[in-house]
């Protein structure tokens, strides 16, 4: 297996730095793995690898702001930044290994932002994979507050608060729980605006949701604490036979961390194998 960083430079010059893992023969198809809120691509290494053991490459990057890139940690001015960075991420991908299937993948906040990706942006993959993602906060604010951060939005865009995310939440592996703690590279900074747009756009991604026309396969925590499985089943439910939802049992947030990773990791590959031979028989 191979592991490199590269660079990518956004289209307003943000400077990008992302991860590929390569398998020793020639991938049966590219994952293009977007990451969630404070977190950042190096983080997925174990997971990549099990993705790389079965023939499968996986691409990732650090969204502005996050990781080795450039950019004011936990902040962005639109949501169309990090699509922005999502896009240079998918067009490297797609310029080297165009002839083989693509997915798209995103955790969490990453969810969201992939979800909002193939609405405004382009559907043009075999699938996506979506887990835990960010439609709706188990403990949202109330509307008072929502109201007051609107506000408030439009003078102290880049007000920096703590995400009050904690270890603990993520994962009930208490090695897995060190191993963030101790993380440098992760931070735990949302800002206003990021916050807002983030708000709004799974909203609107939920209403017009009908519009995702591939096949997408969703994961959720039975314990998640942080994001809402039912937000998530519903939305799934609203695809119809066009998404897959699976329900990973007593799974926290983070599912790839947890105790049933490898039959959440079972249950991806085949439907992965699914899609594509869906896509064979097309051909």
């Amino acid at each position: 297996m191979q592991n490199r960083e590269f660079n990518l430079v956004a289209s307003d010059g943000t400077f990008l730095v992302g991860r590929f893992w390569k398998p020793s023969g020639y991938p049966a198809a590219v994952i293009c793995l977007v990451h969630g809120i404070g977190e950042h691509s190096g983080r997925y290494h174990s997971w990549a690898q099990k993705f790389c053991n079965d023939g499968f490459m996986v691409y990732s990057v650090d969204l502005r702001g996050h990781g080795l890139s450039e950019g004011k940690r936990g902040h962005i001015d639109h949501l169309s930044n990090y699509l922005d960075d999502i896009n240079s991420l998918v067009r490297r991908v797609k310029h080297n290994w165009d002839d083989i299937p693509i997915f798209i993948y995103g955790h969490s906040m990453g969810g969201n932002l992939v979800l909002n990706f193939l609405l405004r942006k382009r559907q043009d993959f075999s699938g996506a994979i979506i887990t835990s993602p960010w439609l709706k906060l188990v403990h949202p604010p109330s509307p008072i507050v929502l109201k007051l951060a609107e506000t408030l939005d439009k003078i102290f865009p880049k007000l920096i608060f703590h995400t009050g995310i904690k270890s603990t939440q993520l994962t009930s592996d208490t090695n897995e729980q060190e191993t963030s703690d101790n993380d440098s590279l992760m931070h735990g900074r949302i800002s206003l605006r990021l916050f807002n747009e983030l708000h709004k756009s799974a909203e609107e991604l939920i209403e017009r949701s009908s519009r995702i026309v591939i096949p997408v396969f969703f994961a959720h925590g039975t314990r998640d604490e942080i994001t809402d499985i039912e937000t998530t089943r519903n939305l799934a439910d609203k695809l119809g036979e066009t998404a897959t939802f699976y329900d990973a049992q007593d799974a926290k947030h983070e599912i790839h961390r947890e105790p049933v990773s490898d039959k959440l990791f079972e249950s991806v590959t085949c439907w992965i194998d699914l899609v594509l031979k869906r896509v064979e028989h097309a051909i």
